[in-house]
């Protein structure tokens, strides 16, 4: 893996700039260029409505509906802005909608575009007189109107698509798409595997209902949940880390994970939190979800809830799928943690020099003498080689006489010491002076006598104290009642349909909605067959709306009207209608 490191310069905006739509690794950030993106799936993704930060996705996107990106939920509440320059939204494939896309940003696409009319680009000033004509040309569409053109809304232009789908072309700006996403995998499958190899050093407590995820390191706390092999992750999951420390949680699931619970992670940590899923190649969100965090699973498809969710947190996905009636959202809380997959080494701490006090000579210590080299054995005599068998008649010739071993060398001598210097001459110790002489004490005076003491004056006599009157015996106190608990149970609407008051029977459907900024989001819906009960789980937090009505098949009259009776309202604003 090469280029690991780079500046954070390069993605420190929500974007990629479109003449530089290039993959940039980052020290210690998993996402990359990424990391400014609220979404990047590296194939297919459908149905997606609502994504408040900048989506890339590689392969094809469909939906029946339009889509929104760069839109805040609250007024001024992590608001991306106006930019000249900065690509919102790019696709490698072929992108379809029915209804308008409207982006706070540029479009990009690499293959097919087409987008409804009264999809809309809202684009950033920077100062020059040539923007209309810099974004004419970007976006100058085939078959498109001779008097089509941006408009200037003063503090930022508009890019209207009112006669064909207006984008800029990828090979207008010379971006190779195919290859930002395939850099873009390899550098994001980098860092999942070297998180993978994190050793966790926080430990999980499991108990009924959630994990709780106990950590005391101040910058990064890293949690392990296995749930091997069904992939059920059923409960909440919370930190109870250092504030402001990275949270980083391994996921094993197996290759299938499920999603069953309602809320994951803490809005106040979304930012320095990271999911990963390690093993997973289709994660079902199987109950509507908060995900307060990041995502990194770019090996896996993530189906989302039919009705709706969120992942609030910067998500990379393989692939994306979800319910074309869905509400489900992508909200902008950027991953801003920071992973160390190894450990620093720690600086070396330069040694401090030790000054002698200016008053005092150091006393001169003679060096040791330098250690003689070490000798080399002589080496052995060579032996005497084997006289050979001479043949009869003949004598053995003489053999030869082995060389003297040589002398090993004599050791030199150590140089001589150099001579001490002469200490100072001490000074004599002052004579001390001599003691003052005590002064001799005053004599005391005699004591003078006593004074007699007076005669004591006799006590009156003490009255007869009267009688105390008998207190009065007190009642016996009542036992208090018991008081009763709250049977108000937060986070759950339950009740009943007991008939109608026409005495019929009657199919009832029941339906729980989500408003929102004027806007109602189905979130349940449940068919009672004249006589039930139903139970909905909902944050506590937020604004429902409960409706019940006959079914379309039953016998209505102006009698009609369901017996409903609620059961508990466990949350802040509910109205039925």
């Amino acid at each position: 893996m090469d280029n690991i490191s780079n500046s954070n310069g390069a993605v420190v905006r929500a974007g990629l700039p479109y003449d530089n739509i290039n993959w940039y690794n980052i020290d210690g950030q998993p996402f990359g260029s990424a990391s400014g993106f609220n979404l990047i799936v590296f194939n297919d993704a459908n149905n997606i409505i609502d994504v408040e930060g900048p989506v890339a996705i590689g392969g094809n996107f469909y939906s029946p509906r339009g889509m929104s990106v760069g839109f805040a939920r609250d007024s001024g509440y992590r608001d991306i802005g106006y930019s000249p320059d900065l690509v919102r939204f790019f696709a490698g494939g072929n992108v379809s909608t029915s209804g308008p896309l409207v982006v706070v940003g540029h479009v990009v696409g690499g293959s097919g575009f087409r987008v409804a009319k009264g999809s809309t680009y809202l684009i950033g000033k920077d100062g020059t007189a040539d923007g209309l004509q810099e974004l004419k040309y970007l976006y100058q569409a085939n078959g498109g109107s001779q008097y089509w053109t941006p408009t200037d809304k003063g503090d930022h232009y508009v890019v209207p698509s009112y006669d064909v789908p207006r984008f800029i072309p990828a090979s207008r700006i010379e971006a190779n798409i195919p290859g930002f996403f395939n850099d873009a995998r390899e550098g994001i499958e980098y860092y999942k595997n070297c998180i993978e190899a994190l050793t966790p050093n926080g430990s999980v407590v499991d108990n009924n209902y959630e994990w709780i995820l106990r950590g005391d390191d101040p910058v990064q706390n890293v949690f392990l949940i296995d749930v091997r092999p069904n992939g059920l992750i059923n409960k909440g999951i919370r930190a109870e880390v250092p504030q402001g420390s990275t949270v980083i949680v391994r996921l094993k699931t197996g290759p299938n994970a499920h999603l069953q619970y309602g809320l994951y992670g803490e809005r106040d940590k979304a930012p320095q939190t990271l999911y990963v899923f390690e093993d997973a190649t289709n994660i079902y969100m199987e109950k509507s979800s908060d995900f307060w965090g990041s995502i990194l699973a770019p090996q896996a498809m993530f189906h989302a809830h039919p009705t709706g969710g969120h992942v609030s947190g910067t998500a990379a996905l393989g692939s994306f799928a979800v319910n074309a009636a869905s509400g489900f959202e992508f909200h902008y809380f950027p991953f801003a943690g920071s992973v160390m997959c190894q450990d620093a080494a720690p600086a070396p701490v330069a040694p401090t020099p030790v000054v002698p006090a200016p008053e005092e000579q150091p006393a001169l210590v003679c060096p040791e003498p330098a250690p003689c080299p070490e000798q080399k054995p002589c080496p052995a005599p060579e032996p005497c080689p084997t006289c050979p068998t001479c043949p009869v008649p003949e004598p053995c010739p003489t053999c030869p006489t082995c060389p003297a071993p040589e002398p090993c060398p004599v050791c030199p001598e150590p140089e001589p010491c150099p001579t001490c210097p002469a200490c100072p001459e001490q000074k004599p110790c002052p004579e001390p002076e001599p003691c003052p002489v005590c002064p001799t004490c005053p004599t005391c005076p005699a004591p003078e006598p006593c004074p007699a003491c007076p005669t004591p004056v006799p006590c009156p006599e003490c009255p007869v104290c009267p009688t105390c009157p008998t207190c009065p015996v007190c009642p016996e106190q009542e036992v208090c009642p018991v008081c009763d608990c709250c049977l108000v149970e937060p986070c759950f609407i339950r009740g009943c349909i007991c008939g109608c008051r026409c005495y019929n029977y009657h199919e009832w459907d029941v339906e729980l909605y989500n408003r929102f900024n004027g806007v109602d989001i189905l979130l349940y819906c449940v068919r009672i067959d004249s006589y039930g009960c139903f139970e909905f789980e909902v944050p506590y937090e937020g604004c429902y709306v409960l409706k019940v009505r006959q079914s379309e098949n039953s016998f209505k009259t102006f009698r009609c009207k369901p017996i409903l009776i609620l059961k508990n309202v466990g949350v802040e604003n509910l109205m039925v209608e």
